[in-house]
């Protein structure tokens, strides 16, 4: 009977021992089904956080691969670990290319990170260094890439191309002086001009009394250098008369047609091969005609010149900002002018826009200047390159009419609606 009590007790121990059990497991689980519902939602919000992280690193790439202006990042070695496209086609390399390298073999003349250690954070109107890379003026600003806690762990650079910019402020430089130079030439004519006048008088005088044949001659060799004076003062006047230009609105176009048609003898004489592009629609400028005119036949004459023993020369016309639908570019016409001449030295480029300053023998020198100064009055833009395989291109600027374009557009358009609605009215 003993056993049988201790057999019923044991059982009830083993049942009360296991009925613990199943609420430690169901405790377990109701344990593990919140830790499972925890780690979901840590994952969900890893697998977000790692999806913002893409999202920001594609739209940080994209925009650095968008940018027009250079950036090149190195390590804390100064070896180079990213470049974008712009930066890329400033030097004809590609990034994989240049992974790895010293910032030297890309920046020659960079000091490395290490040399400027004291190199403070590149701000708005820091002057940078100005590099020749492929023909182009690059400005380059460096600064240091610092972790949150200020360690430095490479360095960053812009690159910047300015060419544009320098030709403008060469641009402003030429015209200052141009026109302090008119100024004084002027004052100078003036006072020259008068005792010019008094020689050739006196000269003249001479020649009624004079009987000997060979003091004539004298005389008359005065009042003609006295005239050939007086005709460069005259041209010298000519440039440094303030002209106002008549303002229309003129169809470029037709106004090269007009001088390319005057010229058509002298194409023939000089043997040479003129081929002309012009760019689709019209190219309506805000000018005077007459000096367009010649400041086109000016250009095309000294190519000609330039080509003494014949040759080619293309003239063309391009559209900017307009045609390639930049809004943010003032549309602008293109004219360039390239010959194969031999060229213009480089010691000579940055006179030939100078009064006086002239490579021929008669020449006045004043032909490019008065060109500078029509184009300076109908805010336009000119610029001279020396290819190096030979030959010179001259290249001319002038802002289109479009709000003279977009006017008449207007007009047109609220005139169909005008009729539209007398026809509904009908």
């Amino acid at each position: 009977m003993e056993k049988v009590v201790t057999l019923k007790r044991s059982f009830e121990d083993f049942n009360l021992v296991t009925r613990k059990l199943q609420e430690a497991f169901a405790s377990l689980e109701l344990k593990f089904e919140g830790i499972n519902r925890e780690l979901e939602d840590k994952n969900i919000r890893l697998e977000k956080a790692v999806e913002e992280k893409e999202r920001v690193k594609n739209y940080l790439q994209s925009i650095l691969e968008s940018l027009t202006t250079g950036v090149l990042v190195t390590d804390r070695d100064d070896k180079i670990t990213m470049m974008n496209p712009c930066a890329e086609l400033f030097y004809g390399v590609t990034q994989q290319e240049m992974a790895g390298k010293p910032v030297g073999a890309v920046l020659q003349g960079m000091p490395s990170r290490t040399a400027r250690p004291e190199r403070r954070r590149t701000v708005i109107g820091d002057p940078g260094r100005k590099m020749r890379i492929r023909g182009r003026t690059i400005e380059v600003l460096d600064s240091d890439v610092k972790t949150a806690g200020g360690e430095i762990i490479g360095s960053v650079y812009i690159l910047r191309d300015i060419t544009a910019i320098e030709k403008l402020e060469e641009m402003a430089k030429r015209t200052e002086k141009l026109t302090a130079m008119g100024e004084l030439a002027a004052n100078v004519a003036h006072e020259i001009r008068n005792p010019l006048g008094s020689i050739e008088l006196f000269a003249s005088l001479l020649m009624k009394d004079l009987k000997d044949r060979r003091s004539h001659e004298r005389a008359s060799q005065i009042i003609a250098a006295v005239r050939n004076v007086d005709n460069k003062i005259s041209n010298l006047l000519h440039f440094t008369k303030k002209r106002e230009p008549l303002m229309k609105e003129v169809d470029l176009h037709l106004v090269l047609e007009e001088v390319i048609s005057f010229c058509e003898e002298i194409v023939a004489q000089e043997g040479v091969s003129l081929s002309v592009k012009y760019a689709r629609g019209t190219a309506r400028v805000q000018g005077d005609a007459e000096m367009l005119k010649q400041v086109f036949l000016n250009v095309i004459l000294n190519a000609f010149q330039a080509m003494p023993g014949g040759g080619a020369l293309e003239i063309e016309t391009r559209m900017i900002g307009a045609a390639e639908n930049r809004p943010a570019v003032e549309p602008l016409v293109e004219v360039r002018f390239s010959d194969t001449g031999g060229g213009i030295p480089a010691e000579h480029l940055v006179k030939i826009f100078d009064p006086f300053f002239s490579t021929k023998e008669k020449g006045s020198g004043l032909g490019l200047a008065i060109v500078h100064s029509i184009i300076d009055m109908h805010g336009g833009f000119i610029d001279v390159e020396s290819r190096e395989d030979g030959g010179t291109l001259f290249s001319i600027l002038l802002p289109l009419a479009v709000k003279v374009l977009r006017t008449k557009r207007h007009a047109e358009v609220a005139s169909e609606r005008r009729k539209k609605k007398a026809l509904m009215k009908v």
